[in-house]
């Protein structure tokens, strides 16, 4: 097996966990790629988040291009966050993902 068997080019892997590969990261792609959701349902649905870890990784996700967020009500402000056409090309990595967890962790 040679690096272009996996790569394509060098450093496609690197790029891809420097988005994926923080803590939750995968986690809060996993629950968008259900439906789109509040900041709240996010932190519910990922128990042991901090509000400002959630609020870092969506940033995060929004700058790269993965997910947008909507606004849903002016006063306050309150937004919906949805996978963007680059974030739902994330689902078979994580399929793949929770598929290899599935084999060999207990």
């Amino acid at each position: 097996m040679e690096l272009t068997d996996i790569e394509q080019k060098p450093g496609c892997l690197q790029t891809t966990l420097t988005i994926l590969g923080e803590k939750w990261t995968a986690l809060i792609l996993r629950d968008l790629s259900i439906s789109p959701k509040t900041f709240s349902n996010l932190e519910k649905g990922l128990a042991g988040i901090s509000p400002r870890t959630l609020s870092q990784r969506l940033n995060k996700l929004e700058l790269e291009g993965i997910i947008s967020k909507s606004i849903y009500c002016q006063r306050p402000p309150r937004f919906e966050y949805i996978l963007t056409e680059k974030g739902e090309a994330l689902k078979n990595v994580l399929t793949s993902m929770a598929d290899w967890g599935a084999k060999y962790c207990p």
